[in-house]
């Protein structure tokens, strides 16, 4: 694993060593397998057990009685289909930061092969993406960061949200990848589950994620400064932005993927322990919320 470039004061190179990875991988594999569980129990009764209504008639938002519900074709509340669905699409976004740390060799940094593996599994769990394919680009623009045609996740020329968001969901997707969600939708149907659900919660809830992963971990870290040449500037990884929300509001926004600058700084570092990075480089924080 390759570290950062620091041919910038603006890298801070005295601060190189100053963080050290976690003594144990305990509490890293403990954390994928906490994040693995929890989405395999919401996405199960997200798919098998949410009843979504099929017609107006249907609609109701709080519980109610069994009997009640029966009345009403036995569809689930709105409010119960709002909570498993934002629910399920923030642990999805917790299957990609795994795979990332995964990426980074940062689960079980000193376990490779159970590291990847359950890299592979949580990419496989979110939407059946190539790990390797994945690994490989992902450190070419930790390798390049910021440089249009040469990192993957920047802009191709264009800087707009609408464009930048396309481009970088085209840079990893495959037909591949789009055969084996078709296979993996087909095996949830023979087993029972609705095409509805499918579609609300196998479908919407990743791209949904894989949005707000590109939001807060990509277009507001590298967004280049406004300008006639917004389209050719060079967002290098010392340039990236780092979010100023308290911890709290850091994990629920992106698993602390907005504390960019820090990522980039020590890329070794697990997600779980971006604010202490935060804390040893002094950036992006409010006093009152530190």
């Amino acid at each position: 694993y390759h570290m950062p470039s620091e041919s910038s004061d603006a890298a801070r190179p005295a601060l190189k060593h100053a963080y050290k990875p976690p003594a144990s991988d305990a509490k890293g594999i403990t954390m994928a397998l906490t994040i693995i569980g929890t989405w395999t129990a919401v996405f199960v009764h997200a798919i098998f057990q949410i009843r979504l209504p099929t017609s107006m008639d249907q609609l109701h938002w709080l519980p109610v009685s069994e009997a009640t519900a029966q009345l009403l074709g036995g569809s689930s509340s709105l409010l119960h289909i709002a909570a498993v669905f934002l629910v399920l699409e923030f642990l999805y976004t917790g299957l990609f930061i795994t795979t990332h740390d995964a990426m980074h060799g940062s689960i079980a940094l000193r376990n490779r092969q159970l590291n990847d593996l359950l890299g592979n599994i949580c990419i496989s769990l979110y939407a059946w993406f190539d790990y390797s394919m994945l690994h490989r680009k992902h450190w070419e623009h930790h390798n390049h960061t910021g440089e249009v045609g040469k990192d993957p996740d920047f802009h191709k020329g264009n800087p707009g949200l609408v464009p930048w968001f396309a481009s970088f969901m085209s840079s990893y997707m495959s037909l591949w990848q789009f055969a084996r969600l078709a296979w993996w939708a087909v095996v949830m149907q023979m087993l029972g589950a609705p095409m509805a659900n499918l579609l609300v919660f196998m479908a919407a809830a990743p791209i949904l994620s894989a949005f707000r992963l590109f939001y807060f971990g990509t277009y507001l870290p590298h967004k280049p400064e406004p300008g006639p040449a917004a389209g050719s500037q060079v967002m290098a990884w010392f340039r990236a932005k780092t979010s100023e929300a308290s911890d709290v509001m850091s994990f629920l926004t992106c698993y602390h993927f907005d504390l960019h600058w820090e990522h980039h700084r020590w890329p070794f570092a697990p997600w779980w322990q971006l604010p202490h990075c935060r804390r040893l480089s002094g950036r992006g924080l409010v006093p009152a919320l530190a």
